[in-house]
């Protein structure tokens, strides 16, 4: 059995490894924006599309991505002046857009974006399923206390990827 100054190191190392990833990703998601002409938030924006596989609303971005209406709707006019996204009628509802991606003109960004993917799938090859499903349990519960502390309140994310927009649900955004 360990001594809770071993499992305290073990916790801290824990952690020190879950911000040392999460920075990896930011520059990561930074510089494959950046190459394609994107703010990190932007490219954020075409994930989240590209992993929905179908049209989104604005609102339902917002969610996904914890932005105020205004802070979306600077980040769609930027995409769509790049040639990113189209904005088209939403035909369930004539007063409402959808956003869809151009898909030639983010092939690009994406292609690093599957990338990435691989190399993390690749990360796991080597671990059984108890070891992954240990893996989800800290990372929704991290997930969940960070939501907490930043009084969001965030469905957990099923093992598709992202979520359905009608489970996140931020009860406050940040602007862009």
């Amino acid at each position: 059995m360990k001594s809770f100054d071993d499992r305290n190191a073990g916790v801290r190392e824990t952690g020190i490894a879950l911000l040392g990833l999460i920075q990896q990703i930011e520059i990561c998601y930074a510089r494959s924006a950046s190459s394609s002409g994107m703010h990190a938030t932007d490219f954020r924006a075409v994930c989240v599309l590209s992993d929905a596989g179908k049209p989104m609303s604005p609102k339902d971005l917002s969610g996904f991505l914890g932005l105020t209406s205004g802070a979306v709707s600077a980040l769609l006019t930027r995409l769509e002046n790049g040639g990113f996204i189209a904005r088209v009628p939403n035909p369930a509802d004539r007063r409402g857009v959808l956003v869809t991606l151009n898909e030639a003109a983010v092939a690009e960004p994406l292609r690093l974006y599957r990338i990435l993917h691989e190399r993390h799938t690749e990360a796991t090859k080597g671990l059984s399923d108890r070891e992954l499903e240990a893996i989800r349990q800290y990372l929704r519960k991290i997930q969940d206390a960070t939501a907490q502390f930043c009084g969001a309140e965030i469905a957990s994310v099923p093992a598709s990827g992202t979520p359905p927009a009608d489970e996140l649900k931020l009860q406050s955004g940040s602007e862009d």
